[in-house]
């Protein structure tokens, strides 16, 4: 998933772990934690991973998705590999495509081949969530966190795409000043904004439909916040992907020191110097 979205997504999970779970795994009377994964190996920044139960009995794995990838279900499958080895406890991998043109092909739910017929196999299936298909009603009647994602769901047939969304801004601005506390308002609406985003191009048209509610987008601190994560993640990537095609993959310490730099400038300053120096080293000094 590109730029803001991967952030907001993160960031909707962060707040309610519960809250995302119930939404797109179902309910649970277990606890519900948001894990810190490290799995270095493979990069993909979408990645969201809940712990549940405590002590864990089960992890939930899921990957939001805005755009379409041919080999995204082979992240999935080497990903939930991995936290199956971490952890040694049950793995439940989910994708949630946040449009349809997400839908690729290769998103069948499952990943099955055999390198010699009748002498293993490798048979994994995963779950795959289509959030346009779910009524943007059931959206907005869900937890806070995942109300904001009813800007994704499905419209009424009576009303056009406009019309559609302005009912769903109302709707959410309603619900939240009902319900939200403090700054969560503001965070939650400013999630629903970016992720209009992905249903209209124009940021005009984006603008209009929250004009009435009650934030001020572009001085939104939490808004900004979520901007520049998603800035300084996909500026980790292009280095990470450029200096691959340059000098190989990078070892797991280049690694975290790149992923642990968080200043945009400074990342901007090592994308420049991928065209200048010859070696990952000559690259972080």
């Amino acid at each position: 998933m590109s730029k803001p979205y991967d952030a907001t997504v993160k960031d909707l999970a962060a707040q309610e772990p519960a809250g995302f779970v119930a939404c797109f795994d179902g309910p649970t009377d277990r606890s519900v934690t948001l894990l810190n994964v490290d799995l270095s190996t493979v990069t993909t920044a979408a990645d969201v991973v809940f712990g549940i139960g405590d002590p864990l009995t089960e992890i939930l794995h899921l990957d939001a998705q805005a755009g379409a990838s041919a080999t995204k279900h082979l992240d999935v499958l080497a990903y939930n590999v991995l936290l199956h080895r971490k952890y040694g406890i049950p793995v439940h991998s989910s994708v949630l495509l946040l449009r349809e043109q997400a839908a690729h092909p290769n998103m069948t739910g499952s990943v099955q081949y055999a390198a010699r017929p009748e002498r293993g196999r490798m048979d994994f299936g995963f779950e795959v969530i289509r959030l346009w298909e779910i009524p943007a009603e059931q959206l907005l009647r869900s937890s806070l966190v995942t109300a904001p994602l009813a800007v994704l769901g499905k419209l009424p047939e009576t009303l056009g795409l406009t019309d559609g969304l302005a009912a769903v801004v109302r709707q959410l601005a309603e619900r939240l000043e009902r319900e939200a506390a403090g700054t969560q308002a503001d965070r939650l609406l400013t999630a629903a904004y970016i992720l209009t985003g992905l249903r209209l191009k124009a940021p005009d048209e984006v603008r209009r439909l929250f004009q009435g509610a009650s934030i001020a987008m572009r001085e939104s601190v939490t808004y900004q916040a979520i901007l520049e994560e998603g800035r300084v993640e996909e500026l980790h990537r292009v280095i990470l992907r450029q200096g691959r095609l340059r000098f190989g993959d990078a070892d797991e310490t280049v690694r975290h020191e790149i992923e642990a730099i968080r200043d945009i400038e400074t990342l901007e300053e090592l994308t420049d110097g991928l065209v200048t120096v010859s070696s990952w080293d000559e690259l972080m000094a």
